[in-house]
């Protein structure tokens, strides 16, 4: 799983410092494992004066090999990383793409951080953003979620702004760090939503509440539509630089977009889902079915909601979570983990990375029964 050998050749052959591809990508180095650069990570404590909100972002990037008492970073409190907390950047081998996250309802920033970790150590630098009123501390109703709804791409927006402002400040010690013109977007869940939104995903919200009002099943997103302003339509901010690639995770709210609200993403998309997911099993295929091309779905068998998360990693004592992460009845953890991060890795690369040829990696393989893969255009 290491390729401890081949680590270490490379390690040899490129210095203490790690290997870069010389174009901040990942450069050749396989999919599935954990890339070449070392992973650094801090928070930017951002504030929206136009909003009167708070932004934090987690930021990941790639990174040197640290020096003497560089410290893992310690995600809540309760779970340590790959990643060295506030570390320099790996400045002189990048620029590298930038991908947004954005986490899921009730989710938090670094709620995965093991994804993030890992596309970091490929050659991206990942900034996700706190949905303030709508994280793990927080139990929002139907008219907050609503709110969450319309506020979320605005989150991302600004940390994208800032995250590229920062990058671009000769002062700064990420000065180069990122190139602003190789943008990414993923998300979980609620930000799986944010993600298509943010594609060009618009969400006619009469529409999306006469939908509703007529049953659309299991669809966790209804009740926060009900309390969406009507005659409005939800769709990315004006003057948002355009998203090269985006992925989805376990995307829910079909029952927004309906047959039509995903024609306008512009976005190669590839969604990813389970077939033991909790929430929002039923919105995969719909969507998938709604993107225009280039797109690829992966829908994992025995994967859960919580799959996509470092959640289960943290054992937390909630009884609805540890049924959700029984390994009785789900994916096992690893494998997972293995699994979403090849095919994560394999779609970024190949849209953001200047590795097309990676794209056919996103296929059913014997070496990956569990994945039921397709793709169009891509």
């Amino acid at each position: 799983m290491r390729a401890l050998t081949l680590a270490c050749g490379l390690l040899l052959v490129c210095g203490s410092g790690g290997c870069g591809s010389g174009e901040g990508g990942g450069g050749g180095w396989p999919p599935d494992r954990f890339g070449p650069h070392q992973v650094g990570f801090r928070m930017l404590e951002l504030w929206d004066a136009a909003r009167a909100r708070p932004v934090t972002t987690a930021l990941w990037y790639p990174a040197p090999r640290p020096g003497a008492g560089a410290v893992r970073a310690n995600y809540l409190a309760i779970l340590e990383g790959r990643a060295y907390e506030g570390v320099p950047a790996a400045v002189a081998d990048g620029p590298f793409p930038l991908v947004m996250f954005s986490h899921g309802n009730q989710g938090v920033a670094v709620q995965s951080p093991s994804l993030c970790e890992h596309l970091a150590s490929q050659g991206f630098v990942v900034a996700a953003p706190t949905h303030a009123g709508n994280t793990i501390v927080d139990s929002p109703s139907a008219e907050e979620m609503a709110a969450a709804a319309l506020a979320r791409p605005l989150d991302v927006a600004f940390a994208l702004a800032e995250t590229l402002a920062i990058g671009a400040e000769p002062g700064s010690d990420l000065h180069g760090l990122v190139d602003p013109d190789r943008l990414g977007v993923m998300g979980h869940s609620f930000g799986g939503y944010t993600t298509l939104v943010l594609a060009g995903g618009r969400v006619d919200v009469d529409a999306a509440q006469a939908r509703c009002a007529a049953g659309v099943p299991n669809d966790v997103f209804c009740p926060a539509i009900a309390h969406l302003p009507a005659g409005s339509t939800l769709a990315r901010p004006d003057g948002l630089p355009r998203f090269a690639a985006a992925l989805a995770l376990a995307p829910g709210s079909w029952g927004a977009f309906g047959d039509d609200g995903l024609a306008g993403v512009d976005a190669p998309t590839l969604v990813m889902g389970g077939t033991h997911d909790e929430f929002t099993l039923q919105d995969t295929l719909p969507i998938y079915a709604g993107l225009p091309p280039p797109k690829a779905l992966v829908d994992l068998e025995g994967a859960g909601h919580m799959a996509f998360t470092d959640l289960c990693r943290m054992e937390l004592p909630v009884p609805e979570l540890q049924a959700m992460c029984d390994p009785a009845t789900h994916l096992d953890m690893a494998r997972g983990f293995e699994l979403i991060h090849a095919f994560a890795a394999r779609f970024l690369r190949s849209q953001l990375g200047g590795e097309p040829a990676l794209a056919d990696g996103l296929a059913e393989s014997p070496d990956w029964p569990e994945a039921h893969v397709e793709r169009e255009g891509i």
